[in-house]
């Protein structure tokens, strides 16, 4: 065989080689996250939206849900692969009564981004005031029930959680007196703080036993990472480095998150400002032992997981580098 053809066999081998990969059918990943327009569970769909999983070659189907046990049924039932960002305490209370879920590391540290608030004309000046008063917070099982009861706890105060659903609905709740003080995650209500309409009664970093906690973590179906870890890694390791380039690149990246959320950009630059890169960074779950106890003290769980069963159910697939 002379050189010549050989060499367009080898051409002609590679060409083929490439339109077979090109071809391949993307692999499809079910996402569900918690609370649509929030700075950091948005981060999958702005990774999506810039075609980085697609260049991975991944399709992810992105949904939404309201925290807590709702993002954990999620994955629960089946109808999503991946839950972002649920709430620690949900997920330990649905993995200790047997749900086929592992958590495959932390997706927020610390307590960043959330406050309560009250009607500018509310007598609630301070958090000695709670006293005997109804906090609202969206979901059972989710990190803002887990920062109340914590508040409650670290200050010995006799207030009473109540669960009101969206931020939307839990305004008209308290803006019309059916609850004492609402929740909101930035950057829903900057306006109304800043056109002085509500008053800040306490931001969720001002509670110091949550500072260091991992408070939401993300979780798969133990399915889906016994057939396609692979998959599971490569969606962290893409999603990992979009956040990076939106943290390198803010101006822009502020953007789509404005527009999601229909604030100005001047809004969304303050938001964003509550939300430091290292305390999205995935990995190791941090103080799970004073999480366990938490949960244990506010009846998420009836005991403590043994080393075994904490074990089973964690699986960190994924770390991020140092920054």
């Amino acid at each position: 065989m002379s050189i010549g053809k050989t060499l367009s066999l080898l051409i002609g081998a590679c060409f083929l080689a490439n339109a077979t990969a090109s071809a391949q059918t993307p692999e499809k990943i079910k996402v569900v996250s918690s609370f649509a327009g929030l700075w950091d569970t948005s981060q999958p769909v702005f990774c999506k939206d810039k075609g980085a999983f697609a260049k991975a070659g991944l399709d992810v189907d992105v949904n939404w849900a309201r925290g807590g046990s709702e993002t954990v049924q999620a994955v629960v039932a089946g109808n999503a692969d991946i839950a972002y960002s649920p709430g620690t305490n949900a997920v330990l209370a649905a993995a200790m009564r047997g749900a086929k879920i592992k958590i495959v590391g932390a997706q927020f540290t610390g307590q960043a981004g959330a406050f309560f608030y009250v009607p500018s004309s509310s007598p609630i000046r301070s958090i000695s005031d709670l006293n005997g008063k109804t906090v609202a917070y969206p979901r059972p099982g989710g990190a803002m029930e887990s920062l109340i009861l914590a508040l409650k706890n670290d200050n010995n105060l006799a207030l009473k959680p109540v669960a009101t659903g969206a931020m939307d609905a839990t305004h008209t709740m308290v803006m019309t007196g059916q609850i004492d003080v609402g929740y909101a995650v930035v950057p829903s209500f900057l306006d109304k703080v800043e056109d002085g309409t509500i008053r800040v009664l306490l931001s969720s970093d001002q509670i110091p036993s949550q500072q260091h906690l991992t408070g939401r973590v993300n979780i798969a179906s133990v399915d889906f990472l016994t057939k396609r870890r692979g998959v599971a890694k490569r969606f962290f390791e893409v999603l990992d480095k979009c956040i990076d380039d939106a943290y390198a690149d803010l101006p822009n990246a502020i953007k789509p998150y404005a527009a999601m959320n229909r604030i100005d950009e001047a809004v969304a630059q303050r938001a964003v400002g509550f939300y430091k890169r290292e305390y999205m960074a995935f990995g190791s779950l941090q103080g799970l032992d004073t999480t366990i106890a938490q949960a244990m003290k506010d009846k998420f769980i009836d005991k403590a997981p043994t080393a075994e069963q904490l074990a089973d159910f964690t699986d960190i697939i994924y770390v991020s580098p140092p920054r």
